[in-house]
């Protein structure tokens, strides 16, 4: 029915054109360059009706087969995507420059592609981290975990990094804990574990995650040595606070042989020793270490020694022959021979100190043992140089040396000025 009216109304209108046709057919010129074309209007008519009617039907024919709207839909994909990526590298730049909220806005739009999506959503999620915002943070992790579930060990990975890189070392440990016990031996893992134990200061995490690091070859060699040497020195001054000297000894034992030579590893593990009590346990290992290679922080260390101060200030004199002007070495040898009871050996030495390098502490030493020798005004003189080296009054200062400073020291043993005998 609906064919029979159309045709009707179209021969009705075929009709009226040709009445007024056969009135005044018209007339149409149509020139380009060299070519000229002359025709009735109603032929021009006719032929631009017929060729509308043969698009409109080829137009029709691949609608019915299908192949225009693949076409379109490959076209709009593709220049969606394009129009994705151009948002996706905005927002990207916008969050290297911490425009946090403009960067979140461009990375959700990239979003809405399937395969900008999960970049975008990790990109989301930093910025929601810089606003301070972590329950979008962490909704925009679960919308990359859905987007490729296979990649969940990467995104979690990426999720404690985007933590760690705000100062959030614990939540990240947290959000690598959570993973299988066999993905921790991946190695992105363990080296992000690694940089959170460090920056939280979790030195036992940290020591206990050196065979994996070692055995799945995490970092580069040069990089391993050097997270060793700050776990063990690490580990050692938190063994300090707790005052535990068995678990300290233990360490030092299981240490590799290398960094037992390490200056700062032995300064901190015989100073620790010695707030013990236990000096004499590590006398050994100064003498030893001092006679492999010399170091001014050792030998201060060194005269911080308890127990027989004479056998130690024998040892320590034996320095003397290739070592005759070194300022802390006579520091030392006058602290051992104070502690001996020498005075004029300790005064000889504390003399010598002074006139190659005046230093607060050394001066603090002699004039407290000019003030035993009731030499009152040479006391007060060494106190009063000692006071003008330093504003900071009568405390250990750092040595001249250039080497560690050993701010952890304790402080060294003056005479006993109510049980001492006058030397007079």
């Amino acid at each position: 029915m609906k064919l029979v009216i159309t045709t009707i109304i179209v021969l009705i209108a075929a009709a009226l054109v040709a009445v007024f046709a056969m009135q005044d057919p018209g007339y149409i010129m149509i020139t380009f360059r060299d070519w000229t074309v002359e025709t009735s209007f109603t032929l021009f008519a006719v032929v631009m009706l017929l060729g509308f009617i043969a698009l409109y039907a080829l137009f029709r024919l691949l609608i019915a087969t299908g192949l225009l709207p693949k076409r379109l839909r490959r076209w709009r994909k593709v220049h969606g995507v394009e129009v994705g990526r151009k948002q996706l590298e905005k927002g990207m730049m916008k969050l290297h420059l911490g425009q946090w909220q403009a960067a979140e806005k461009l990375l959700l739009k990239s979003a809405k592609h399937q395969e900008l999506a999960p970049l975008a959503y990790l990109g989301a999620a930093r910025a929601a981290q810089g606003q301070g915002v972590e329950s979008r943070r962490d909704g925009y992790i679960q919308l990359a975990q859905q987007k490729t579930p296979k990649d969940s060990l990467a995104l979690t990975v990426a999720q404690a990094q985007i933590q760690a890189d705000f100062g959030h070392a614990d939540q990240a440990i947290r959000t690598l804990n959570r993973l299988p016990n066999s993905q921790h031996k991946d190695p992105a893992v363990l080296k992000l574990l690694a940089r959170l134990y460090s920056d939280s200061g979790d030195w036992p995490g940290l020591m206990a995650l050196l065979p994996q690091l070692r055995h799945h070859k995490a970092l580069p060699q040069y990089d391993y040595y050097k997270l060793e040497h700050l776990a063990y020195s690490g580990m050692i001054k938190h063994i300090a606070r707790h005052k535990d000297a068995k678990a300290l000894w233990e360490v030092w034992r299981k240490m590799p042989q290398d960094l037992r030579d390490k200056e700062d590893i032995v300064a901190d593990f015989t100073i620790s020793m010695i707030n013990f009590g236990q000096g004499d346990a590590v006398e050994e290992i100064l003498y030893r270490r001092l006679n492999k290679k010399w170091s001014d922080a050792l030998v201060y260390v060194f005269g911080l020694l308890d127990g027989d101060a004479e056998i130690h200030l024998a040892r320590g004199r034996n320095w003397l022959k290739k070592h005759p002007d070194n300022p802390v070495l006579l520091l030392s040898l006058g602290r051992l021979a104070l502690r001996s009871h020498q005075w004029e050996a300790a005064r000889e030495y504390l003399e010598a100190s002074l006139r190659i390098t005046p230093n607060a502490e050394t001066y603090q030493e002699l004039g407290n043992l000019l003030a035993f020798l009731n030499e009152q005004p040479q006391a007060l003189e060494c106190y009063r140089r000692g006071l003008a080296l330093t504003s900071d009054g009568l405390v250990q200062p750092e040595l001249k040396t250039g080497l560690v400073q050993l701010a952890q020291s304790p402080a060294s043993e003056s005479p006993r000025l109510e049980s001492a005998p006058n030397p007079a």
